[in-house]
């Protein structure tokens, strides 16, 4: 078996495929109502122990009901899944934070332009044997995860070449399986493999994505939209520091609807992510100023007339006139 360096789950350090050792079938149910805090009754299937590959949790995390029940269709009832949503939209955490509760192993590929069939499946590659050169196939990412019961995420899916997404055709049918051509080898998918996807657009409109192919795309079973998030309380309760929710939070909340106001009227030309509240929440603390960490989580980032407009906006909001003036 080949050593492949994968990210770990929940220490993020760097491991061998060598030391991952998974349970191969869900033993244990859980409720759905009390797990995602959705009005379902119902139970699914879940791990009782969770391995290195299983996400970091989020205490606070938001489940939304349609996008957390087609994700959870598609690992109870092996759908392929593709969550469509903006930047700060929370697609990948979505897919994260389901298995993380189901302690499901979970491995993100970033689908940039870049990625080849030889990252994804293998190739011959010459290596010493006892002393002699010989050529040897050497596997990759792909066939190693198909034997294992992970969920596979393939983020940015629209940010892949679409020659290089031919590669997962045959596991997006029903009869999944693939076929490497090098050594005639068939590898079929372990019962609890699961891939889904994660895309911001379908129609290449973005800057370094590809319109989506209409055959590929009729592959999948399930695609969400995932729902814009409001800038509510419950988001800002995400705040670590109780004095700092209680000083900032309602002014942070103020601040980026009115940002995404001006979005809307083509008066920013940078929108205000929900991630956002967060980074300036935490910046706040670490450098004691709240202007000052407004500028760098999100000031410096938008352009010149927007820079003045969104300034003009701090001050009202905070009736303050600190330095947020822009590096």
């Amino acid at each position: 078996m080949n050593s492949i360096f994968i990210l770990g789950g929940k220490g993020r350090e760097l491991m061998t495929i060598e030391e991952i050792r998974l349970n191969h079938l869900p033993d244990t149910k859980i409720s759905m109502a009390n797990t995602f805090n959705i009005d379902v009754n119902a139970f699914i299937l879940a791990f009782s122990r969770p391995n290195r590959l299983v996400p970091q949790i989020e205490p606070g995390f938001q489940f939304d009901k349609q996008t957390t029940l087609c994700i959870l269709a598609g690992l109870l009832y092996n759908k392929r899944v593709l969550v469509i949503g903006q930047h700060g939209e929370e697609r990948v955490a979505h897919i994260e934070q389901v298995c993380n509760r189901l302690n499901w192993g979970c491995i993100r590929i970033n689908m940039d332009s870049c990625l080849t069939r030889f990252d994804l499946i293998g190739r011959e590659s010459i290596v010493i044997q006892q002393g002699r050169s010989i050529v040897k196939f050497k596997y990759g990412l792909l066939p190693w995860v198909l034997r294992r019961p992970i969920v596979l995420v393939l983020d940015n899916y629209n940010a892949c070449k679409p020659e290089t997404k031919f590669i997962f055709n045959k596991l997006l049918e029903a009869n999944r399986k693939i076929i490497i051509t090098e050594n005639g080898r068939i590898i079929r998918p372990n019962a609890c493999f699961r891939i889904l996807a994660t895309s911001n657009t379908l129609s290449g409109s973005q800057v370094g994505t590809f319109q989506e192919n209409s055959t590929q795309l009729d592959r999948w079973n399930f695609v969400v939209r995932v729902p814009k998030l409001s800038f509510n309380q419950e988001l800002v309760n995400q705040i670590p520091n109780k004095a700092m929710r209680k000083s900032i939070a309602k002014g942070i909340v103020e601040l980026a609807r009115l940002s995404r106001h001006l979005k809307k009227r083509n008066k920013l030309n940078l929108l205000f992510p929900v991630k956002t509240p967060l980074t300036w929440s935490k910046l706040s603390i670490t450098l004691i100023a709240i202007g000052e960490a407004f500028k760098y989580a999100y000031l410096n980032k938008c352009e010149r007339f927007g820079r003045v407009l969104i300034n003009k906006k701090y001050i009202e909001v905070f009736k303050s006139k600190h330095s947020t003036k822009c590096c």
